[in-house]
């Protein structure tokens, strides 16, 4: 018997016999049945994508955006929050959108890495920023820390955009965070983070000097 040259279906030779047809047809309509399995199923608004690299294998799926809510917290007149079990292995890199207050003036809002319900407090938080406030332009360092540089808030809508990268893998988590607060005037400050220990985090706590009020939503970004 002759076969296709793509998928390998068997198909009747010249010289088959007319009386074998309707059998030749069954064999190659079950082998195409078999091969095109996968495109069978899905629900409204699924989408279908390769399982693996093997050819036609397919699963249908929900289409991603690139972004995927993992949670939205509200918090009000607290001194902390702890975010637990928002890091996996589902995702390698994560967005953080932050919209915060402080309780009076202005005040350094920290953060720590969190594993199984526990904070590290090591000192291995390294930060580096940059403040651009008016025409002026600042920069400043801090290293071997107990807390990272996480934004500078005061009693008015603060915005922040974190990025971490890779926290649930065990290599030196990093983080670039984008922060605007409102003093007398719009100040904005860009901050690159590190933490110096290759350990798995499935969390984090953001920490203040005063209490905190806001809403943390946490994203995770499809490779």
């Amino acid at each position: 018997m002759a076969t296709t040259t793509n998928f390998g279906w068997t198909t009747p030779d010249d010289t088959a016999l007319v009386k074998n047809g309707a059998s030749a047809i069954r064999t190659l309509g079950s082998a195409i049945d078999t091969s095109f399995v996968d495109l069978k199923g899905g629900t409204t608004g699924q989408v279908l994508k390769k399982t693996s690299g093997t050819d036609l294998d397919f699963e249908w799926g929900t289409a991603s955006s690139g972004m995927t809510l993992i949670s939205t917290t509200t918090f009000s007149g607290v001194g902390s929050q702890s975010f637990n079990s928002v890091f996996s292995s589902t995702y390698r890199n994560y967005k953080i959108l932050v919209n915060v207050a402080s309780a009076t003036g202005q005040v350094e809002l920290l953060f720590r890495m969190r594993a199984s319900g526990t904070d590290a407090s090591g000192a291995n938080y390294h930060s580096q920023l940059i403040t651009g406030d008016s025409t002026s332009v600042a920069g400043e360092r801090v290293g071997s820390a107990t807390s990272g540089t996480f934004a500078q808030i005061n009693n008015q809508q603060c915005g922040i955009e974190a990025t971490f990268y890779k926290p649930f893998e065990a290599v030196r988590t990093t983080a670039t965070i984008l922060n605007m607060n409102q003093v007398s005037d719009i100040r904005v400050r860009t901050l690159g983070v590190m933490h110096s220990l290759a350990t798995s985090y499935d969390g984090f706590t953001l920490t203040c000097t005063q209490n905190i009020t806001g809403e943390v939503s946490i994203y995770g970004l499809a490779v």
